[in-house]
């Protein structure tokens, strides 16, 4: 009996040695892993701070190539050509060639409006006066009087002749004052060589510091950061930064800098900062982006975090466990088979919960059908599947609807919520049961539906039409009659492919936005078209720009194929019109273009950049346009993770625009990446920030409920992620010229 006690005592003796022996062994292996990862995450945020700077700087380089541009365009202009010839405003052509040479100027390609400029004008030295469309004054007179200079002429006149400032920064307040503002100088090649100073022509422009942070927004300065620029003289160019903080040339050259990366100490605080420093190829100026190490190396902390917690978390299980093992022996069976027993039950709760959001899921896939936001083919046959919309012998056309309560419901205001909510279950089962195929419903806001009709390809388009109007008039009776619901709804076009449904959304909204009371149910081939407005709104551009983005040479065709239907066969246009609408679609086209990086493409791509350069600097037309986007997809079109990443952030956006948190932050916590990458990578794929991207989403959806519906304007806002009204209507009015209010009522006007 004492010996089994004693072998028994041994043989646990010997497990629980055991067992901290293979404790010890993962715990080192653990932390060989930990060091590994530490010294991977860092190489990472040196890499993501590398790419982030060069394409700012990049974006910066641009910007300076396409001022050069413009001032070499203005020299083909030969009315200013002869003005600035004139030394004296006292010559009696001098003003006549001054309202010739604006006039001239405006006709110009306006390339200085895609730069983040404040202003620019020309400056002549023959008779110091400047000149651009909108302004001709004497220059000491525009700098005493008009200018936010804080300099006087008699010291920025010297400067601007001086051929050692031309193509950098002028500071134009006081030395040893933080600058807000700076002219940038770009001779005009024409007179360039001039041998007598007053002889110069110039290209000004002004930049605010604001111009140079919408540049470098991709950039985390975290409150005591820094961006400086400075020239291969090494005098400082501008500073960016929410401090007052001052960058030493020589201490930042000076720097042992690792490819491209360096590390110092602050002189005030002793705060380690991180510096990556990158030189433009375009100027040779030196960019320096120092930022506080702690802040920077946020990623490196959680890992450390997580390390210590499973550490401790590690070596207490393992005690416990060691405990309960030595004491009680094998007694888990019971435990492993309740958690078990749980387990089934959670996966059981799981599948529950997927069935639940089924139909949320369905609709997401018919938002993005319907508002044409899918790019890939492979993902447009993968929702055709889930959908079961494979259907070769049919045709799809979408009916859009909108609600309302009936002239005889009076409704108060703290009741429109719920009345909301009737409606949503109501109208979607009222749609489903009088339109069972598909039965597919995508709701826009809060009072708009939209279903997706199937019909017979075989069957013509007008006894569809007939058919359907038929079936929307004993749905509008059913409603009015027993839920004194008011609706009317618009019907679009056919299309044999779904790929092309976002088309006969349009149409169908277009339809529903004339209803009226008498007629509350169109078609869009029930009404006239405008003759002298031509038909290509924000929405189309958005999606022109897409599709290019992602090479979708299809959809390309077909939405060029929309505009000339629209244009030239439901429209009769006037000349002006015609060239309007071309330089619209040109304007989109030529923004396209120039968010492209040279520098990342190949030798095939490179001369199909070329050709298109040169087709730009010819006569247009919509056909040579739409020869211009399909060569852009062919540059454009090489997909990669990155892309599919920013298709799925873009997705998470637009679920999630009205979320009043949604901003950086947010999205790089949802997705597993930093903020500077998350930013760098979103320029790069999608061509815009994310802030401008994300407005520009909201406005969208804004104006969209301030024509199709009756949304409050006193609660619109919360709707849209705002904090406020009155942010929301600075926006709104930036975007638009008009308020919301004088929006609506120009509608309710006409």
């Amino acid at each position: 009996m004492f010996k089994i006690f004693k072998k028994n005592r041994l043989s646990k003796s010997q497990f629980l040695i055991s067992y901290i022996l293979i404790l010890g062994i993962i715990l080192i292996i653990g932390m060989a892993l930990y060091y590994a990862t530490y010294r991977q995450v860092n190489n990472g945020i040196h890499q993501q701070n590398r790419q982030a700077l060069s394409s700012a700087i990049a974006e910066m380089d641009d910007t300076l190539a396409l001022m050069s541009a413009a001032a070499r365009q203005v020299t083909s202009n030969r009315e200013f050509n002869q003005l600035s010839q004139l030394t004296s405003s006292a010559d009696p052509d001098f003003f006549y060639r001054a309202f010739a040479a604006q006039t001239g100027l405006k006709s110009l390609t306006p390339v200085e409006f895609l730069l983040p400029t404040a202003s620019s004008y020309l400056y002549m030295g023959n008779s110091n006066y400047i000149i651009s469309p909108s302004r001709f004054v004497n220059f000491d007179s525009y700098v005493r009087y008009d200018s936010n200079y804080d300099i006087g002429s008699e010291t920025l006149r010297p400067m601007i002749l001086n051929p050692e400032y031309w193509n950098k920064l002028i500071p134009l307040q006081p030395e040893n004052t933080h600058p807000f503002t700076y002219l940038y100088v770009c001779p005009l090649s024409v007179f360039e060589n001039s041998d007598s100073s007053s002889d110069k022509v110039l290209m000004c422009y002004e930049i605010g510091v604001e111009n140079l942070a919408q540049i470098f927004s991709s950039m985390n300065l975290y409150d005591i950061g820094c961006l400086a620029a400075f020239d291969q003289t090494g005098a400082p160019m501008f500073t960016l930064s929410d401090t007052e903080s001052v960058l030493d040339f020589q201490l930042l050259s000076s720097l042992d800098y690792d490819n491209s990366i360096a590390h110092l100490a602050a002189e005030e605080t002793g705060e380690k900062m991180l510096v990556t420093s990158i030189a433009s190829s375009y100027n040779g100026w030196q960019y320096y982006l120092v930022q506080p190490e702690e802040d920077a190396y946020y990623s490196v902390a959680s890992y450390q975090r997580l390390f210590t917690l499973i550490t401790v978390t590690a070596l207490a299980v393992g005690g416990i466990i060691a405990a309960v093992s030595f004491i009680l022996g094998n007694r888990n069976f019971a435990r492993l088979t309740n958690e078990l027993s749980e387990s089934e039950s959670m996966n059981t709760s799981l599948n529950l919960l997927v069935e639940k959001q089924k139909p949320m899921v369905i609709e997401s896939y018919m938002r993005r059908i319907m508002e044409g936001s899918i790019t890939t083919n492979d993902e447009m046959q993968y929702i055709i599947q889930e959908l079961s919309l494979d259907r070769p012998d049919t045709k799809f056309h979408v009916l859009y609807t909108e609600v309302s309560p009936s002239e005889g419901h009076d409704i108060r205001s703290s009741d429109m919520e719920l009345c909301i909510q009737n409606y949503d279950m109501l109208v979607r089962e009222a749609l489903r049961r009088y339109y069972p195929d598909t039965g597919y419903i995508y709701k826009p806001s809060d009072r708009a539906f939209a279903i997706l009709i199937a019909s017979d390809k075989s069957m013509p388009f007008e006894q569809v039409i007939n058919r359907d109007r038929e079936i929307f008039i004993a749905l509008h009776k059913e409603l009015l009659v027993n839920y004194g619901i008011w609706i009317r709804g618009g019907l679009g076009e056919r299309n044999g492919l779904i790929s092309y449904t976002w088309k006969s959304y349009q149409q169908a909204k277009d339809a529903k936005s004339i209803t009226s009371a008498e007629k509350y149910i169109l078609s869009s081939v029930d009404f006239a078209h405008s003759t002298d407005v031509y038909y290509f709104p924000e929405s189309l551009s958005v999606q022109l720009g897409g599709f290019i983005s992602t090479g979708n040479k299809d959809q390309v065709n077909e939405l060029f194929k929309l505009i000339r239907n629209e244009n030239t066969i439901k429209r009769s246009l006037s000349y002006t019109q015609q060239r309007w609408l071309i330089s619209d679609v040109r304007s989109t086209l030529f923004k396209k273009r120039h968010s492209i990086a040279a520098d990342e493409l190949d030798a095939e791509r490179l001369k199909i950049l070329d050709l298109i350069d040169r087709q730009f600097e010819g006569e247009m037309s919509l056909s040579s346009l739409n020869t211009i986007a399909i060569e852009l997809c062919s540059v454009c079109g090489d997909s990669s993770d990155g892309n599919e990443l920013i298709l799925k952030i873009q997705e998470y956006i637009i679920n999630n625009y009205h979320d009043p948190n949604l901003g950086l932050t947010k999205i790089s916590d949802e997705f597993g990446i930093s903020e500077n990458y998350f930013s760098y990578l979103f320029k790069k794929e999608v061509s815009e920030n994310f802030s401008t991207y994300l407005e520009r989403l909201r406005m969208a959806k804004a104006k969209e409920m301030i024509l199709d519906s009756n949304t409050s304007l006193s609660t619109l806002y919360q709707y849209l992620g705002y904090n406020n009204a009155a942010s929301f209507r600075r926006a709104f009015k930036k975007n638009f010229g008009v308020s919301p209010k004088e929006m609506r009522d120009n509608i309710n006007a006409k």
